[in-house]
């Protein structure tokens, strides 16, 4: 882990009671998406109903379709309503299948993402790292500092992002340098309707 100035970040291990029996049953009865280029499965709930969650510009524009919500999932959220005091409307979930699965620099900023509630980030599986940056902005671009603090996010572990912090950080799941195999986050938001 850097000795660079830590983050807005409460970071909490062994979270999830049986993670390993979790991550089984994603694996097994989610309906995982793959598209494209994209490097790494995706899945999205909305507890809310049929809400649609878009994101991205020009041919990185992505939309998916809320699926259906697992009872694993569901027990998630009632514990981090019992832990931070928030309801969690939206959980969006990534699988990375080895080392070479990433998610690059970015911020959850969408505007039905409410920035006044935490982010919850749930892992699952390998440790793998999690990146954070002070954000700069340069033209209409956000791009990171070179000041980068890393936090290891082990099996079952939970990663909070305090409210506010996507309008100052970013962050990323770098590939891995080393041989691993899988890794499922799960980040809970809270979800407003855009004005």
């Amino acid at each position: 882990m850097s000795d660079n100035k830590k983050p807005p970040i409460q970071y909490i291990p062994k979270f999830v009671e049986f993670p390993t029996e979790a991550m089984s049953v994603l694996q097994k009865e989610l309906n995982w998406e793959r598209r494209e280029q994209t490097p790494r499965s995706e899945y999205y709930i909305n507890t809310l109903g049929n809400i649609p969650y878009v994101y991205g510009v020009g041919n990185g524009r992505r939309r998916y379709d809320p699926r259906p919500i697992h009872p694993v999932i569901q027990s998630m959220i009632d514990e981090l309503k019992k832990l931070t005091g928030y309801d969690f409307e939206v959980c969006f979930l990534n699988r990375y299948h080895n080392q070479s699965d990433q998610l690059g620099w970015h911020s959850d900023d969408s505007p039905e993402m409410d920035d006044a509630r935490p982010i919850v980030i749930i892992s699952l599986g390998v440790e793998r790292e999690i990146w954070f940056s002070e954000m700069k902005v340069v033209g209409d671009r956000k791009k990171p500092s070179s000041d980068v603090y890393r936090q290891k996010l082990e099996h079952g572990s939970l990663c909070l992002m305090q409210p506010g912090m996507q309008d100052t950080h970013l962050h990323r799941i770098p590939k891995a340098s080393f041989l691993c195999g899988e890794r499922i986050s799960l980040t809970f938001r809270g979800y407003v309707k855009p004005k």
